[in-house]
């Protein structure tokens, strides 16, 4: 009977041990593999995230035939193509700061404002 019990616990190691896996990073320096790092965990997308803040914020007053337009589908041409983004202060961007300075900001939490200006910092992509 202790016999049984000795493989038992033997064939539960062997299990255990082989049944794990491992992902190792490595650094490029090393040698090996790097992550793939084209698409960061923080990239912030237009379509997911900066569309719901625009319309849920923005689209009641901004409609189709005023100079903003947050209600069509081409909102994000109208956001590049009408200088509305300044792409070396995006802090500062016309966006928050027409038709007077501040006045998105009295429709943006602070987090909305934060991640346009990130997504606005990563290059503005209609992701």
């Amino acid at each position: 009977m202790k016999a049984v019990y000795f493989i038992l616990t033997i064939l539960t190691g062997v299990c255990f041990l082989f049944s794990c896996e491992t992902e190792y990073i490595r650094f490029d320096d090393e040698g090996t593999y790097i992550i793939d790092t084209t698409s960061p965990i923080d990239t912030v997308h237009f379509q997911n995230e900066i569309i719901p803040i625009l319309t849920n914020n923005c689209a009641s007053c901004n409609f189709s035939g005023t100079n903003f337009d947050m209600e069509s589908e081409g909102v994000y041409d109208v956001l590049i193509n009408g200088n509305w983004l300044n792409f070396a202060d995006p802090d500062n961007s016309p966006f928050f700061q027409e038709p007077d300075p501040g006045h998105a900001d009295d429709y943006l939490t602070i987090e909305e404002h934060t991640l346009i200006v990130k997504w606005i910092e990563q290059g503005a992509l209609n992701n």
